[in-house]
């Protein structure tokens, strides 16, 4: 229950009314009359209208204060990672998307070009090279599944993927 001091008188309010009402100091609706929220009617002498309002606006300013600075804070930090990005660019820590993607190329390809002749150079018995052939076939295709899942974790921003386990 209000006691007599709180409860307000028709359409004004004290300090101490809107104080209690507000559950805040004196000091913090002097603050807001200061600041421009609470319009002031009379001496200690406040409009129900002129509080609303201005603990309305008091509280939407904080929001939009405080958006402002989490905004500001994300354009720092994306400055921040910027930099960061260029600083290991140029010291070879990060190399552009286009490079690894044609540097795994590169060596998929001269690894794919040893491969294939290997089963012709270590035997001349059909059998077994039908047999070898088979398994640099298998090898190749995995390493091909590997290229192609680095590729796409490459694109992706993604770290290396797993290695495979040994077959």
């Amino acid at each position: 229950m209000v006691d007599e001091q709180v409860k307000p008188k028709g359409n004004t309010l004290s300090v101490n009314q809107i104080a209690a009402l507000c559950g805040r100091s004196r000091q913090w609706v002097f603050q807001l009359v200061k600041a421009g929220f609470i319009a002031k009617q009379a001496h200690g002498e406040y409009t129900l209208v002129s509080v609303v309002r201005g603990v309305i606006d008091y509280y939407e300013d904080l929001q939009s204060k405080s958006s402002r600075v989490a905004a500001a804070s994300r354009a720092t930090d994306a400055r921040t990672r910027e930099i960061e990005l260029r600083i290991k660019e140029r010291s070879r820590e990060l190399i552009p998307i286009e490079d690894a993607r044609a540097e795994i190329a590169d060596w998929t390809s001269a690894f794919r070009a040893e491969l294939q002749g290997l089963a012709a150079r270590f035997t001349r018995d059909m059998q077994e090279r039908r047999r070898l052939e088979q398994e640099i076939d298998g090898a190749l295709e995995r390493l091909s599944r590997r290229t192609s899942e680095a590729e796409q974790a490459l694109a992706a921003g993604e770290g290396a993927i797993a290695a495979e386990p040994e077959v």
